[in-house]
């Protein structure tokens, strides 16, 4: 055991001496790269950071859009039956107030009659406005 250690001491202190030698040679060469490595890495960082905080800003800018894409789509929607609504109702509107056309055969039937008998124009609506009236 003594044996192992009288071998170790001498190849330790011959690593000790290379490691002296290596920091006397490269030692300054060494601290420089270190130096760069380690602004690299700040800069690095700083700008994974920059990223993150550009991509969690671009996510909430994309949900943003979203909501007001689905909000002008819910506008869109109800201004569709607004206007279908409104043309619904324009159409039995106008379905009600249509004169029939066997009312309108008969009125002109009508008319001719008169007309055909020797009676006038404005005897005839004169009759027309006072049936209306009762």
């Amino acid at each position: 055991m003594v044996d192992k250690q009288a071998k170790a001491a001498p190849q330790l202190e011959a690593a000790q001496d290379v490691d002296r030698i290596r920091e006397i040679i490269f030692g300054p060469q060494m601290r420089d790269y270190q130096q760069r490595f380690q602004s690299l890495q700040r800069d690095l960082d700083r700008h994974q950071q920059e990223m993150d905080r550009l991509a969690e800003q671009l996510s909430e800018q994309g949900s943003d859009q979203g909501k007001k894409l689905q909000s002008l789509r819910q506008e869109l929607r109800q201004a569709d039956e607004d206007l279908r609504d409104e043309l619904r109702q324009t159409g039995q509107k106008l379905t009600a107030e249509k004169v029939d056309r066997v009312a309108l055969g008969e009125l002109f039937i009508e008319l001719g009659t008169h007309l055909k008998t020797g009676g006038s124009l404005a005897d005839w609506l004169k009759g027309l406005g006072e049936k209306e009236a009762e």
